[in-house]
């Protein structure tokens, strides 16, 4: 297999890219520009972004939406009155752009923290063109919100500090009520019905969003989208009763390139508590 390395940098940064603006789409989690932040930190990666599903036990009564005894519920009451608890959640990311050996595949697997105070997360994400050559792999630690990566392609064991705070994950749980928000106000045809997802019941959106409709559920990340010739997203979010993301699929075409985000959500739970390295740990 003979791979081009000339071409893989604007592959590449075009996926990443799409990690680090669309992942609101499905995780609300959001990284570092580069495309190496973007594979470690993920919304990781990035991330993202991002907006998972809480267990029903910890969950007032007065918050989301009402469900039936089939689970059925209403999305847009859900949004309306989505819960913002501190809760951490499992999350796996991939993210494809190009084909053959021109591909390039980055997956994000980690936990994170949404809704608390100071960014906390532990994920690992990796970068592979063409099935078999790896363009990097790094692991991201993020704890109290300062973030640590060491680089597990050249064999790293000690921790290096980011030399910007909290430059790990940045899980937003908020942008995923943006874009179930611009969804929805597509109209009844963004709503696609409910269905089941790791158990859970959770209702289907869908629909194409105008950059117009992405500036406004996503601010932050719409003008860097733009720049790189983004005029709209593909974008299906299944969110649960709660207004949180449990799933998300996002499609767009970046620098002539398209690139298709999918994340998942699970083991949902209380707000974890991620450890700084030890100083033994960290390199000087």
């Amino acid at each position: 297999m003979t791979i081009r390395r000339t071409t893989a940098v604007p592959v590449l940064a075009a996926t990443a890219l799409a990690l680090t603006a669309l992942t609101g789409c499905g995780s609300g989690g959001s990284g570092g520009s580069a495309p190496a932040a973007a594979v470690g930190t993920a919304s990781a990666s990035a991330s993202a972004s991002v907006s998972a599903a809480a267990t029903a036990s910890a969950t007032a009564a007065a918050v989301g939406a009402p469900a039936g005894a089939d689970g059925a519920f209403d999305p847009a009451v859900a949004i309306a009155h989505r819960s913002r608890e501190p809760y951490a959640a499992n999350v796996v990311l991939v993210s494809e752009t190009g084909e053959g050996d021109q591909q390039v595949r980055i997956t994000v697997t980690g936990r994170m923290n949404y809704y608390t105070p100071a960014r906390g997360a532990r994920t690992e994400g990796k970068t592979v063109m063409g099935g078999a050559l790896v363009l990097n792999w790094m692991e991201t630690l993020t704890a109290d919100g300062v973030g640590y990566h060491r680089d597990k392609a050249k064999g790293e064991t000690k921790w290096t500090k980011d030399l910007q705070s909290g430059e790990g994950a940045d899980a937003n749980g908020e942008q995923v009520a943006g874009y179930a928000k611009a969804l929805l106000e597509t109209g009844p045809a963004a709503r696609k019905g409910m269905e089941t997802e790791s158990g859970l019941p959770v209702f289907h959106l869908a629909g194409r969003l105008t950059m117009d409709q992405v500036r406004e559920a996503d601010p932050s990340n719409a003008a860097r989208m733009a720049a790189q010739g983004v005029d709209g997203v593909d974008c299906e979010l299944w969110i649960d009763r709660l207004g949180r993301g449990v799933r998300g699929v996002q499609s767009m075409v970046v620098n002539g390139k398209t690139v298709v985000t999918k994340d998942q959500y699970s083991n949902f739970g209380p707000a974890d508590t991620f450890a700084a390295p030890l100083p033994g740990e960290i390199a000087q």
